[in-house]
């Protein structure tokens, strides 16, 4: 029969407590590490839910988009300076075109921010120097 400490990989509480401080600094509670599991910090995940908000956008950009493209008729417009020679469609399309692209810079930025975090997370583990 394992005992505790064979379930976490032969640590023991006390031996967990004493080198992972920086579990209590930079992680949930919950997500401390037994040692075989290297949590998110929370910038990271902070930075992912940000990111899924952003993904969760651009499915609906998409889906409009798609749909004013689907319309009868519709064009996609040449030029964006003759916003006053463009239909009610295709000012709402490039309208969500430029969302999109906005979009886009967000989903950059947040790439390169969670880059930085998981490069930290693995300093602060010791993997990196």
């Amino acid at each position: 029969m394992p005992s505790e400490s064979d379930e976490n990989n032969s640590l023991t509480g006390a031996d967990i407590d004493e080198f992972c401080t920086t579990c209590h600094q930079y992680f949930d509670k919950e997500d401390e590490c037994w040692g075989n599991y290297v949590p998110l910090t929370r910038d990271e995940e902070a930075i992912l839910a940000r990111m899924r908000e952003v993904k969760a956008k651009v499915a609906a950009v998409k889906k409009r988009l798609n749909e004013i493209e689907g319309k009868n008729g519709f064009q996609i417009p040449g030029d964006a300076r003759g916003r006053d020679r463009v239909s009610e469609d295709q000012a709402l399309w490039l309208e969500q075109n430029q969302l999109m692209a906005t979009l886009r810079e967000e989903w950059q930025e947040l790439d390169l921010r969670r880059q930085e975090a998981a490069s930290f997370r693995m300093k602060i583990l010791g993997h990196e120097e």
